[in-house]
């Protein structure tokens, strides 16, 4: 009797093993592989340079062009605003009134004792108007009246005439002064009491104040000293006229 050999048959476990790991890291090194374009992509490192250059440059030659475009508007825009600070006195004009149909409008100012001035239609002439009993009673003069008639001259001007003010300095009314102010931005001025006790005749203008320039407007201001005139500027600095009268030697 032949003896059965039993013929074992290999199992293929160890085989599949092996298969399953292979598979699985190759599907691993997929996956990260697929991470690492995806990301890529994403921060624009792959495939996106060229592209992701050209619109920085584009975005960068945009800010620049608007850069310049707005220092240009701003350069601009400063040009006007420099010619007005430089010729920021205005001649009055009564036709442009906004709020009424009245055209004959003229500069004036008062002063004491009844002293009025008025600017003509062409307003390169001014008239000063007083009362010479007022005037007497009012300033330390070295002459006396007991004419109540208003008297009246003419001082006519180079320039046109902006503005006329009265106003003074110190703590009496020996400084009160008539000052006018012409288109050029320059001042004249009449010291009333020197003018009433040296002038013969007409009244007179006592020329441009020195130094003086680019005026727009006169307020009046206290100071330790008393009041004083003040003429403002265009870019708001001001002069203190009391200064500058004082130095005339008419006061």
């Amino acid at each position: 009797m032949e003896k059965e050999v039993e013929v074992l048959e290999e199992k293929p476990t160890s085989k599949k093993k092996n298969t399953k790991f292979i598979v699985i890291i190759v599907l691993l090194v997929l996956v990260i592989l697929g991470l690492v374009i995806y990301i890529g992509i994403d921060k624009g490192v792959i495939f996106s340079n060229t592209n992701n250059n050209q619109i920085s440059k584009e975005e960068k030659d945009k800010t620049t062009n608007e850069t310049e475009k707005n220092t240009s508007s701003n350069e601009e825009d400063l040009t006007p605003v420099e010619e007005v600070k430089s010729n920021s006195v205005i001649p009055f004009d009564s036709t442009k009134v906004l709020n009424s149909s009245e055209k004959n409008y003229t500069l004036s100012c008062q002063g004491r004792a009844g002293i009025w001035i008025t600017v003509d239609a062409t307003q390169q002439q001014i008239t000063f108007s007083f009362t010479p009993t007022k005037v007497v009673e009012e300033y330390p003069l070295n002459w006396t009246s007991t004419k109540n008639d208003v008297a009246s001259n003419p001082i006519k001007f180079d320039k046109k005439i902006v503005d006329v003010y009265f106003g003074g300095m110190g703590q009496s009314n020996t400084g009160d002064t008539l000052f006018i102010l012409l288109e050029d931005g320059t001042v004249e001025y009449i010291p009333i009491v020197h003018m009433f006790n040296h002038v013969q005749g007409a009244v007179v203008s006592y020329g441009q104040l020195a130094g003086i320039t680019d005026v727009t407007k006169f307020v009046t201001a206290s100071t330790t000293g008393g009041v004083t005139t003040l003429a403002i500027k265009s870019d708001g600095t001001f002069y203190d006229l009391s200064q500058v009268l004082s130095a005339t030697g008419n006061y």
